[in-house]
């Protein structure tokens, strides 16, 4: 991670920018928790059939923050891009004047597939991890926090299942990938990279490769390279698709397990915190379907930690003008100008 947090500071990220992203993230899914809770005590007190002037107030809630839910999820994409367009704009302009200022052999040891690689996939993948993982992370603490306290208030038996399924799937889930990830993501870059320059070399020296008959060797290892790119995407789709589910599951567990607490307890005539009715019932059962729309996204998130690492190191082995540097010496053909 030494190499991510040195890639990061380079991109020079605003710090005032990612507080208004995170906060635009928190009310997004604040509003729709908040729509959770109002929606279903409104459904239970209108079956009571109060006054419609007693209702009055919760309607004009649901719809405000119904509206409110989409603008803040705007304004939080908004942001979000913005600062991380800002920091692969900073990133490759300190690449770029990096490989300026050094010596004139240093960008010469790396192929150009190579450097493409390095300055336009890689760091857009230092992009990623601000878009999908850091700003998304800190949304969901925030949330989980809130959510777990909201139905404390309510059932502190159903708040702890609740932040146990929590940690199922906002933490257990996302180290799970992680580790799965890794080693997928290696042998991703070093496909890829092999694909690129074994395109590059393909295109521009065409005609070269012809003459000497070897056009159409090139053309069928770059085909393979591009093959071995779709393997290790499909080995990394099928354990992000496994952490995945682990959110249906706890999502599944908390509600079971909120409805069995909070059905219990109404049966019983033992009072919730909030009062014994239909609509503290409600809450208990349905604030937890809100709670996981924050953790959903933490699996993606872990992945486009681990890709941001591995392409981080590569951004680092370019700056070092490390010749050296793991994923990035395959075999292939070698031209210079």
């Amino acid at each position: 991670m030494t190499d991510l947090r040195r890639v990061l500071g380079l991109a020079t990220l605003d710090r005032r920018r990612i507080a208004w992203a995170v906060l635009a993230g928190v009310a997004t899914l604040g509003s729709a928790l908040a729509l959770s809770a109002l929606s279903a005590w409104l459904i239970l007190r209108a079956w009571q059939m109060p006054p419609v002037l007693h209702l009055t107030v919760a309607v004009v809630a649901v719809r405000a923050l119904g509206i409110s839910r989409g603008i803040c999820r705007y304004l939080e994409r908004l942001a979000t891009h913005d600062v991380a367009f800002r920091g692969t704009v900073a990133l490759r302009a300190a690449l770029y004047r990096a490989l300026a200022q050094s010596n004139s052999t240093a960008a010469w040891r790396f192929r150009r597939g190579d450097l493409v690689v390095r300055t336009g996939e890689d760091v857009d993948a230092i992009g990623d991890v601000v878009v999908r993982a850091l700003v998304p992370a800190a949304v969901a603490a925030v949330l989980a926090v809130a959510s777990v306290t909201l139905l404390a208030v309510f059932s502190p038996t159903a708040a702890v299942i609740l932040a146990g399924c929590l940690v199922l799937a906002g933490i257990v889930a996302p180290i799970l990938t992680a580790r799965a990830q890794t080693d997928d993501d290696a042998d991703h870059a070093r496909a890829r990279a092999e694909a690129a320059a074994s395109t590059v070399v393909a295109i521009e020296s065409a005609a070269e490769l012809r003459v000497a008959g070897r056009l159409a060797g090139v053309r069928a290892r770059a085909t393979a390279a591009r093959r071995d790119v779709a393997a290790a995407e499909d080995r990394a789709a099928r354990w992000s698709a496994l952490a995945a589910a682990a959110g249906p599951l706890a999502t599944g567990i908390a509600v079971v397990g909120s409805l069995m607490v909070g059905t219990t307890a109404y049966g019983s005539g033992t009072a919730f915190a909030g009062g014994t009715s239909p609509m503290s019932l409600g809450i208990v059962v349905l604030v937890p379907l809100a709670a996981f729309e924050a953790t959903s996204v933490l699996p993606a998130a872990a992945v486009a930690v681990v890709r941001g690492r591995l392409a981080a190191r590569r951004i680092v082995g370019l700056l070092d003008h490390d010749p050296a540097d793991a994923g990035l010496r395959g075999a292939g053909v070698h031209l210079t100008a």
